[in-house]
């Protein structure tokens, strides 16, 4: 083993044993003293010790080395464990109201159901003082979605300081101390200040990473949009949480993450394109930085920085002529990290990295060749290679992956997905032009729009494709097995267990090569056929969604909320309602939008409930409204100030329509606003001699008394509405059908979206049909 290995052991070894033991720093570092005293008498021990003597033989470096390490390790764990003293902000947790003066020192983190900002606080008062002291400390406050916070904005905050929660099976509080936050607060009054902050060099990264989102959002549709955000920049936030728990389930999450995966693609873009331009060892260089700016870029997380000091080392190994692809690497760059940040070990995503790609290094290889091997007996050597290196690349390293990860994820999650053996073959695939392609349309796209929405269209299709079959993978039975919680003992005896047999199988055998290259030279015509098919799905896209004459009613299954879309007969879309969740109803009106129109024509507002509303200035942000109309009395909430906000940035106005009014919505489409009592609207859509009612509260009895008469009509409940009239009292306007968007289940008569899924109602003006998602 080479000695930088046992040096990199060693050191995270004494991280382990100083956090089972808890012994003063002190202690480890007259210890670590010992250990190097130890290593300057290593030839005297040695000629008076046999046994010593025979250990220093087996081992690359002194015996006195490696303690020193192992101590230096232990010493760093215990010394950065903090001590809250009057100086250190933790030292006011669970104290009652507190004013706290600093800065916001991390790129906020918007989230659909709320904003947290990381403050970096350097004085505090305490309620009912007028003395400001000085401390030191981070804290993570929680405050209600939106807002225009930046990094190195300075902020005053009024509010509890708390010791973060610690739940089961989750402990958010070791969660936070790993980032060296110790203090909570859950909404407090936040006032922005003058001043500013931070890093100029880091404020520039997150206004680039900003404005890099904002253009994503511009060019892609949503959830395709989210799936690139979290691929290129890092930002997962907008995944609606059905395909987000799809892509877990799958097993694929792995390539929504920057992952070891995305910085190897990148570190050979990088490496390619400076050399075109450079001596080799500058291009080395000036790749490595790109990867360094990228990093920042992304937000720096552990397992990032890991893929991004393994890449760096891969490009200067390229250089020197060495491997990076090997045990000592990996060990060095963990250990190298932990330096810096000692509680990186218990970190979930450095734990599945760590493990992914120590098991990438000890079976990949192997199993490529054993299957190589195995070709070989039934075909020629040169079809055994072409026929080896895919089917590797794309289902055996996945499964060497897998194997070293299985007893992390056991542990960590409970769960193991089946469905991802056939997962990863099906969409890694695509997945190296997804992000060349994607990141090529976002650079031309921040340089002129439409160069990047015309570039963009080469990777709709096969971002689409990638969503789709992890929804389709994800939706077969069996495809997740639940175990619940492993204990560490498990976990511990299955490493055990899978590395001896480790040792007794391939003794002999060292890994000692790098991992295939992810992208492969194709043929000409495979050139040509692949763009003939993403062509195609740009055809049919567009064609989907062409006017045909006839009026849509798109019910989506959303249990949330209401809120539906109308593509009119000249291809106008026209969003009804609103959901709780804006992933969830962001990604449900882009992918009925699709990906060439990026605003609906007009919104109409039915309903002034602060929660139902809720998701709705981050869904109308990502794709705006040409215009919208209350059919109620606008509300003063939170919720609806940051909607006005929104509203403001998109340009979008605004009205208001009474009952009785009448909104032409496109030839022969008529929307009238029946009854309206402030609180909700009932609404009635006209084409022609179709006709589809909304009542949003109002009873069968009220609806009859309105004018145009509703009887005959197509009616389309809510769980609210079927609260209060059962379907027989619906009944009572003779309706054509009656729809339920909600999560409850069918009732007699009745056509609901939590069975049938996605309900589309279809009219000619005269006919009317349904298409459902599933029969």
């Amino acid at each position: 083993m080479p000695p930088l290995l046992w040096l990199s052991a060693a050191f995270l070894a004494g991280v382990g044993l100083s956090a089972a033991l808890h012994l003063p720093p002190l202690f480890w570092l007259a210890g670590t003293g010992t250990a190097v005293l130890l290593a300057l008498l290593e030839d005297r021990i040695s000629r008076r010790w046999r046994g010593w003597a025979a250990l220093r033989r087996f081992l690359p470096l002194p015996v006195g080395v490696i303690l020193a390490a192992l101590l230096l390790g232990a010493w760093r764990w215990q010394a950065a464990q903090a001590l809250f003293t009057p100086r250190h902000l933790a030292f006011y947790n669970d104290t009652g109201k507190a004013e706290l003066l600093g800065w916001i020192s991390a790129d906020p983190d918007r989230r659909e159901n709320a904003t947290l900002l990381t403050m970096q606080v350097n004085a505090i008062r305490l309620a009912g003082t007028n003395h400001t002291q000085p401390v030191q400390g981070a804290a993570l406050l929680r405050l209600p979605p939106g807002g225009d916070w930046r990094y190195g904005q300075c902020v005053r905050v009024w509010g509890s300081p708390q010791t973060p929660p610690e739940d089961e099976p989750f402990s958010y509080r070791a969660y936070l101390a790993r980032r060296g936050i110790y203090t909570y607060l859950m909404y407090p009054a936040v006032t922005p200040q003058s001043g500013q902050a931070g890093s100029p060099l880091l404020k520039a990264v997150y206004g680039l990473r900003r404005l890099a989102y904002q253009t994503l959002n511009r060019i892609y549709p949503l959830p395709e949009a989210a799936l690139l955000s979290g691929i290129l920049l890092g930002l997962e936030r907008d995944l609606p949480a059905g395909l987000a728990r799809a892509f877990q389930d799958t097993g694929t999450a792995h390539i929504i993450a920057i992952s070891g995966f995305n910085m190897s693609v990148l570190s050979g873009l990088f490496l390619a394109l400076f050399g075109r331009l450079l001596p080799r060892g500058w291009a080395a260089v000036c790749a490595a930085l790109a990867v360094t700016f990228y990093t920042l870029l992304v937000g720096a997380n552990p397992a990032v920085v890991r893929a991004a000091l393994m890449s760096s080392l891969a490009l200067f190994g390229r250089l020197i002529g060495r491997s990076s692809a090997g045990l000592t690497p990996l060990a060095f760059s963990a250990a190298l990290m932990t330096a810096f940040n000692p509680w990186l070990p218990w970190d979930a995503s450095f734990q599945l990295s760590f493990t992914a790609t120590l098991g990438l290094i000890l079976y990949a290889e192997p199993l490529q060749r054993g299957f190589e091997g195995w070709l070989t007996n039934r075909f020629s050597p040169s079809l055994a290679r072409r026929l080896a290196r895919p089917v590797s690349e794309y289902f055996l390293f996945t499964l060497a992956a897998q194997v070293t990860t299985l007893p992390v994820v056991l542990a960590q999650f409970g769960r193991l997905s089946l469905s991802a053996l056939a997962a990863n073959p099906l969409i890694l695939p695509v997945q190296p032009l997804v992000m060349q392609l994607s990141g090529l349309a976002l650079i031309a796209g921040l340089l002129w729009l439409p160069a990047g929405q015309l570039l963009g269209w080469l990777t709709y299709p096969l971002t689409a494709y990638t969503i789709r079959m992890v929804e389709w993978l994800a939706g077969l039975p069996g495809g997740v097995l639940d175990f619940g919680a492993a204990g560490w003992g498990l976990v511990g005896g299955l490493y055990a267990l899978l590395f001896g047999l480790t040792a007794v199988a391939h003794f002999q055998r060292r890994n000692s090569g790098r991992l295939a290259g992810v992208l492969r030279q194709v043929m000409k015509p495979s050139l040509v056929l692949g763009g003939l098919a993403l062509l195609t799905v740009l055809v049919w896209q567009a064609a989907l969604r062409r006017p045909d004459g006839n009026l849509h009613v798109i019910l989506p299954h959303l249990p949330d909320g209401q809120a539906v879309l109308l593509r009119t007969p000249g291809g106008r879309q026209i969003l009804l309602g609103s959901a709780a969740r804006a992933n969830t109803l962001a990604g449900t009106l882009g992918g009925e939008t699709g990906l060439f129109q990026r605003r609906l024509d007009t919104a109409v507002l039915p309903f002034r409930r602060a929660s139902l509303l809720e998701g709705l200035p981050a869904a109308l942000e990502r794709l705006p409204a040409s215009s919208l109309y209350w059919a109620v009395e606008p509300p003063v909430s939170r919720t609806a100030a940051r909607l006005n906000q929104t509203l403001t940035l998109t340009d979008t106005p605004q009205q208001r329509l009474a009952a009785g009014d009448r909104l032409q919505l496109d030839e022969g489409l008529v929307l009238t606003v029946l009854q309206s009592d402030g609180e909700k609207a009932a609404l009635l859509i006209e084409y022609r001699d179709a006709r589809l009612l909304m009542p949003n509260g109002f009873s069968p009895a009220a609806l009859r008394a309105a004018s145009p008469p509703v009887n005959g009509a197509t009616l389309l409940l809510s769980s609210a509405d079927l609260k209060e009239t059962p379907p027989e009292g619906w009944r009572s306007l003779t309706p054509v059908l009656i729809l339920l968007q909600s999560g409850q289940d069918e009732a007699e008569g009745v056509i609901s979206t939590a069975r049938r899924g996605r309900v589309e109602w279809i009219s000619d003006g005269h006919a009317v049909w349904l298409r459902g998602e599933r029969p």
